[in-house]
C-alpha cells in the first residue's frame, strides 16, 4: 500500500467541502479557515470567477507550453497589466513561490556577474537548494551538508548593519517586508531606505519577495508601495492564483531584454489552467473592492485581538497587518492551534511563539467575534 510522506504534522481531521472562509469535516464540523492553505486562498474557497474562468478555459484547451499564443495568456497578460506596478514590463509564470525565488536569484547573479547575496535573520523563501539558502532557520537546512550558495546574512529590521555591510560581489538582495515564516515581523521604513541605498549604491539587484504580503492581503495592493519603493524583481505567488498553485515573477523595465534564450523554463509554468485561475482572480480582486476589505476587516481584528486579548493580559501583542495578522502567545503555540482546531477555527504558525492568522478577505464580524473567543479560551486554560 502507497502512503503519503507526512513532512508536516497532520492534523487529524479529513476536509469534504469548503466554501468562501468556511470548510467542513467528514463528521460535518465547520471551521472558520484562517489556515487558508498557508494563505493561498485569500479570495475564499470556490470563488465564483476562480472557477468560471477555470471551468470555461478546461473546455478550449488545459495543456500547452508558454512556447505557444493562446488567448488565455493574452487574456492573463491584460489582466496583470491593470494590477500591477507600471514600473513592471515582463512577467515569467511558474508554480510556485520557491520557484520563482529561484529564477529571482539566477537574475540577480546573471545580471551582475557576481555571486553574494544577502537575506536576513527570520527569512523564510522556500525549501529549494536555492531558496533554502537564503532561508533563515536552519532546522529546514538540517541534513544537508556543504549548502554554500555564496549567501550572506544580516539582522532584520537593522539599518545599520546594512550601512557596514562589505559589499564586494553584492549580487543581490532579497527581503521579505513582513516576515510570514519569521514571527510576522513589519520591516520598518528606515530598514527598507537602507536597502535602497545599497542597491542603489552597488548596482545589485533588489528582490522583494510578496508571495504572501501582495495581491491584497495586507490591505494594500502590493505592501512595498507603502514603503515607496521600486525592486528590481518581484516575487508573487499564493493568493493571486486564487488557491490554484501559480506564482509569477516580474521584472522591472528593460530586466528582460538582458535574459538570454533558455534561461529559465517550466514544464508546468503558465499552463493555461493557470493562466485562468490568474484571470478568474484577478476579476474577483477588482469587482470585490478586495484591497479595502482587508484593510477594512483587518483593522477590526487587529483592534479585537489588542482590546479583548492583549489589554487584559491574555497574549502578549499582535503582530502584522491588514489579514496577515498573529498573537505571541505564552504558551506552546502547537497547544493552542490544536486547541483552536477543537474550537472550529483553523490557524497557523509563524515562527516559536506567534499563532498566524491568514483569514480569507469575506471574513466577517461575526466570525471575528468567534476567533477572538476561542483564542482566549485556548490561551487561558490550563496547560
Amino acid at each position: 500500500m502507497v502512503g503519503v510522506i507526512r513532512f508536516y504534522r497532520p492534523k487529524n481531521i479529513k476536509l469534504v467541502k469548503a466554501l468562501n472562509q468556511y470548510v467542513w469535516d467528514s463528521y460535518g464540523r465547520k471551521y472558520l479557515d484562517t489556515h487558508n492553505g498557508n494563505g493561498a486562498g485569500f479570495l475564499g474557497h470556490h470563488n465564483k470567477y476562480v472557477v468560471k474562468s477555470i471551468r470555461d478555459q478546461l473546455e478550449k484547451i488545459y495543456v500547452a507550453s508558454i512556447m505557444f499564443d493562446t488567448d488565455i495568456l493574452e487574456e492573463a497578460i491584460t489582466s496583470l497589466g491593470s494590477i500591477l506596478p507600471k514600473y513592471v514590463s515582463h512577467v515569467y509564470f511558474l508554480n510556485s513561490g520557491s520557484e520563482a525565488v529561484e529564477l529571482g536569484l539566477k537574475v540577480a547573479r546573471f545580471l551582475t556577474k557576481r555571486s553574494k547575496i544577502l537575506y536576513f535573520t527570520g527569512s523564510f523563501h522556500g525549501r529549494t537548494l536555492g531558496a533554502l539558502s537564503v532561508t533563515w532557520n536552519r532546522k529546514y537546512r538540517y541534513g544537508i551538508d556543504g549548502l554554500d550558495l555564496r549567501t550572506i546574512h544580516l539582522p532584520y529590521n537593522n539599518a545599520e548593519y546594512i550601512e557596514k555591510i562589505d559589499h564586494r560581489d553584492l549580487a543581490g538582495v532579497i527581503v521579505e517586508l513582513i516576515q510570514g515564516e519569521g514571527g510576522l515581523n513589519v520591516a520598518s521604513s528606515e530598514f527598507i531606505s537602507a536597502i535602497e541605498e545599497l542597491r542603489d549604491r552597488t548596482g545589485s539587484i533588489l528582490i522583494i519577495d510578496e508571495i504572501q504580503t501582495g495581491f491584497g492581503r495586507t490591505g494594500y495592493r502590493w505592501l512595498h508601495e507603502k514603503y515607496n519603493i521600486t525592486p528590481d524583481v518581484l516575487l508573487v505567488g499564493k493568493s493571486i492564483g486564487g488557491g490554484f498553485p501559480v506564482s509569477i515573477v516580474a521584472l522591472n523595465n528593460g530586466l528582460d531584454k538582458e535574459l538570454p534564450a533558455g534561461f529559465h523554463g517550466s514544464t508546468f509554468g503558465g499552463n493555461p489552467i493557470a493562466l485562468a485561475a490568474i484571470k478568474g482572480s484577478i476579476k474577483a480582486f477588482i469587482k470585490d473592492n478586495v484591497v479595502d476589505r482587508a484593510r477594512s476587516m483587518g483593522t477590526v481584528l487587529n483592534r479585537r485581538l489588542y482590546d479583548d486579548l492583549v489589554e487584559k493580559g491574555i497574549v502578549k501583542r499582535v503582530k502584522g497587518m491588514g489579514l496577515m495578522l498573529g498573537i505571541e502567545v505564552g504558551r506552546r503555540v502547537e497547544e493552542v492551534i490544536d486547541c483552536l482546531q477543537r474550537s472550529g477555527v483553523l490557524a497557523l504558525r509563524s515562527g516559536e511563539t506567534i499563532v498566524r492568522f491568514l483569514p480569507p478577505y469575506m471574513i466577517s464580524s461575526e466570525d471575528i467575534d468567534h476567533l477572538v473567543a476561542s483564542v482566549e479560551r485556548c490561551v487561558s486554560r490550563p496547560a
